[in-house]
């Protein structure tokens, strides 16, 4: 009896194995095409390449590349407006972005830590308020909660005393689009309203 327990223990175990050992062994040379086919990689790639040649000091003005493979020319969001709520410490601001893909695209989330610019304080996060469903060539508007914290409520009075608006540093975004998580290592610098 339990040889034939330990039998079926091993043919339990080969079942799960097997296959398992089968897949590692045909993408053996790119382990990461079992998770990530090569058309979302190409999507992906050819969209860092652009964000890459995009200028830092105007996002609005990316630099094309005679030799970037991709049709698909991709600008960081444009700030348009801010609305602040001191009562509840955010600030609501709107941008829009140009989908750039000839198919439709979802932004499900998004998220950031922001930091004063001229202090590199942190001050909070900020998040999609909603998400976005966004046509293919269409540009679509992407509101974002700007949730700060007493200590930026505090270093608003203490180093911008006076100023109605401040330099922020959007940093650590993350962003959710139709279901592909990207983390990007880029800064998005915007100004916001503040109450002091």
């Amino acid at each position: 009896m339990q040889v034939l327990g330990l039998i079926l223990i091993l043919i339990n175990v080969g079942a799960i194995v097997g296959p398992i050992a089968g897949v590692v062994v045909i993408y053996r040379d790119n382990l990461q095409e079992i998770v990530v086919p090569p058309e979302v990689q190409q999507i992906v790639g050819d969209t860092i390449d652009t964000l890459t040649l995009s200028s830092p000091s105007n996002p609005s003005n990316p630099i094309s590349d005679p030799s970037n493979s991709s049709n698909v020319n991709l600008e960081l969001p444009q700030y348009v407006s801010a609305s602040l709520d001191p009562a509840g410490r955010t600030v609501t601001v709107v941008f829009n972005f140009t989908n750039p893909f000839g198919v439709s695209i979802t932004i499900y989330a998004l998220s950031a830590d922001v930091q004063c610019h001229a202090h590199s304080f942190s001050l909070g996060y900020a998040e999609l308020s909603n998400p976005v469903v966004m046509p293919p060539m269409q540009t679509e508007d992407i509101t974002a909660v700007f949730t700060y914290t007493g200590a930026a409520q505090q270093h608003f009075q203490s180093e911008h005393a006076g100023q109605s608006t401040v330099n922020v540093d959007l940093k650590n975004i993350t962003v959710n689009v139709s279901g592909i998580t990207v983390e990007t290592p880029e800064i998005y610098n915007a100004d916001i309203p503040i109450c002091v």
